[in-house]
């Protein structure tokens, strides 16, 4: 049983690799299993640690990395690659919410081993995005306070009643016309929020009738920006909701293998799916072409079905390049496994510390590709500084150690994550 139980992560394992090595002692009184060498297969490698899918990581660390940059390449001093044509380039936050989607699904999925409890996932998910965000919100509302109380006028004069409702952002956070920038950014985890407080509604509609909810997932989706466009009055966390929570409720078909034909062992079935994923992307490139047409959106963020076009199409290739990716992220776990428990830092102060350097730019009056090396160097000087003063509110957000301590695998090896190791007392 105990053999078993140790192994539900590892389906082969070489046992002439691990009987030598079976127990090692960890300290007094306790024993534990050793690493055992296991025959990678496509579940296995892209689940390789902490049963992690590495191409889920891989989608979450490409996504917040594009954000600094757009946000970099939107406020530069010297425009850089026919900006803003990036901004069209594989759009991150569909691939957030795409990311998040599939993790919701994983947890809750009343058919899974061990589904968490709806009161379980809440606390766990609003602590890991309140606690960070909090820290960020305290900040930011006392440098308003304070410029409110040494100016006048009616650019710093704060709204008591919006920055009161701030803490809990089931709407988009206000503080001061002057404090706009610093609060411009926290849509996304307005639109989160809601998800995942709809998250297990939103699961269960999912194990009854899958259909339906992505049919009607697709009319809200496009529905309302087209309310939008006639006229009708759509206020931002409305239209944002009704974008993203399309590419949340696609996350769930990705838990349920439906996008990756179920990650079958023979890698044939795995590039018929992959060959798939690469038609729809180009396919949908085209339908964002039309809307473009269409629309002539200056932006990605002027167009809601634009967007959303471009989302299905960037996840299409991802899905499609998800064997190199996975490979990929095999070389570079550390680096991923930092990003990944740093993305909600990153975001967070990625964009008021690109903002203030281009005030700082801007107020010394350097022009040039001079202006443009200070500018970046700022930006990113800011944003290391705050992803290592406020990174380790992440970890106790968590329920985490800072450090950790698990051993890297050996090279060409699966790494056993640390729950299938067992732990045995000695009596």
């Amino acid at each position: 049983r105990r053999w078993r139980s140790s192994t539900r992560y590892a389906p082969t394992c070489d046992l002439r690799d691990t009987r030598a090595s079976l127990l090692t002692p960890r300290q007094p009184g306790e024993l534990r299993l050793a690493r055992m060498s296991i025959q990678a297969t496509p579940r296995t490698v892209a689940r390789a640690q902490g049963g992690r899918d590495q191409f889920l990581d891989m989608l979450r660390a490409w996504s917040i990395l594009r954000v600094v940059a757009v946000h970099i390449m939107g406020l530069a001093p010297v425009t850089i690659l026919w900006w803003p044509a990036p901004s069209f380039v594989l759009p991150g936050m569909p691939m957030l919410f795409f990311v998040s989607g599939a993790l919701a699904l994983r947890s809750l999925d009343p058919t899974g081993r061990r589904p968490a409890s709806t009161r379980g996932f809440l606390s766990d998910r609003l602590r890991r995005i309140l606690l960070p965000y909090w820290a960020y919100f305290a900040v930011v509302a006392s440098i308003t306070i304070v410029v409110d109380v040494l100016r006048d006028g009616d650019l710093t004069q704060v709204n008591y009643t919006r920055m009161a409702l701030g803490p809990v952002p089931l709407i988009n956070p206000i503080t001061s016309p002057s404090g706009f920038l610093g609060m411009v950014h926290l849509w996304f985890l307005v639109v989160i929020i809601w998800l995942t407080l709809l998250a297990p509604a939103l699961v269960r509609w999912h194990r009854r009738t899958p259909r339906l909810l992505l049919l009607v997932s697709v009319a809200l989706l496009v529905a309302v920006p087209l309310l939008a466009r006639s006229g009708h009055v759509i206020y931002p966390e409305i239209g944002a909701l009704a974008l993203f929570q399309f590419f949340y409720v696609l996350g769930f078909s990705y838990t349920d293998n439906g996008i990756v034909s179920g990650l079958p062992s023979h890698r044939a079935r795995i590039r018929i799916a992959g060959w798939r994923a690469l038609l729809v992307g180009v396919a949908f490139t085209g339908v964002a072409w039309v809307l473009w047409r269409w629309e002539h959106p200056i932006s990605i963020q002027d167009s809601a079905l634009v967007q959303a076009a471009l989302g299905i199409s960037a996840i299409g290739f991802m899905v499609w390049l998800r064997e190199p990716l996975v490979a990929l992220a095999g070389r570079i776990r550390p680096q991923l496994a930092w990003l990944t428990r740093r993305t909600l830092t990153i975001y967070l102060w990625g964009w008021p510390c690109t903002a203030l350097a281009k005030m700082a730019v801007d107020k010394v009056g350097l022009t040039g590709w001079t202006s443009m090396g200070v500018f970046v160097s700022l930006t990113v000087l800011g944003l290391v500084a705050a992803v290592r003063v406020f990174g380790p509110i992440e970890d106790i957000a968590a329920r985490r150690k800072t450090v950790d301590r698990d051993r890297e695998a050996p090279p060409g090896r699966a790494h056993i994550p640390s729950k299938s190791r067992v732990l045995v007392s000695e009596r």
